[in-house]
């Protein structure tokens, strides 16, 4: 089901005033998407659009700051797309950040290379090169 059908179904389950005021946020979001600069999209949601006034959500104090600066700029960008608004209030939520994504584990030396390294090790004068090798080796070999 794509997602379009999707919010097609969801939109016939709800209220009617409902359905419709998500779809007016919905356009809403567009058109702010294609207004804002390049830095700040995909930062910024909007909340609500009631008497004239624009609420915006941001992921960030800095782009909530940067929003503030643009306000006027946005606002006649809103209004060439459509969307008439007198006012903009900036607010932060950082919940609009995205996740961190599990770090992926990473595999250690494989045992052929571990070995050739201890080879070298153990071939070579000491020094520099031979103590950094050492560090290594004890930090994949398991301890025995």
């Amino acid at each position: 089901m794509s997602a379009s059908s999707l919010s097609d179904l969801l939109a016939s389950q709800l209220p009617t005033g409902l359905a419709a005021r998500a779809r007016a946020l919905m356009k809403t979001q567009a058109a702010l998407e294609r207004s804002l600069p390049a830095a700040l999209a995909g930062h910024v949601r909007a909340m609500q659009l009631e008497n004239g006034t624009l609420s915006l959500a941001c992921d960030s104090g800095a782009v909530a700051s940067r929003l503030r600066h643009q306000t006027d700029a946005l606002l006649a960008g809103l209004g060439k797309q459509g969307i008439v608004a007198a006012a903009v209030r900036v607010s932060v939520n950082p919940a609009l950040l995205p996740r961190h994504p599990a770090p992926a584990e990473k595999h250690g030396l494989p045992p052929a290379a571990l070995d050739e390294l201890a080879h070298l090790n153990a071939a070579i004068e000491d020094g520099p090169l031979k103590d950094a090798l050492a560090r290594l080796l004890r930090h994949h070999r398991p301890p025995r």
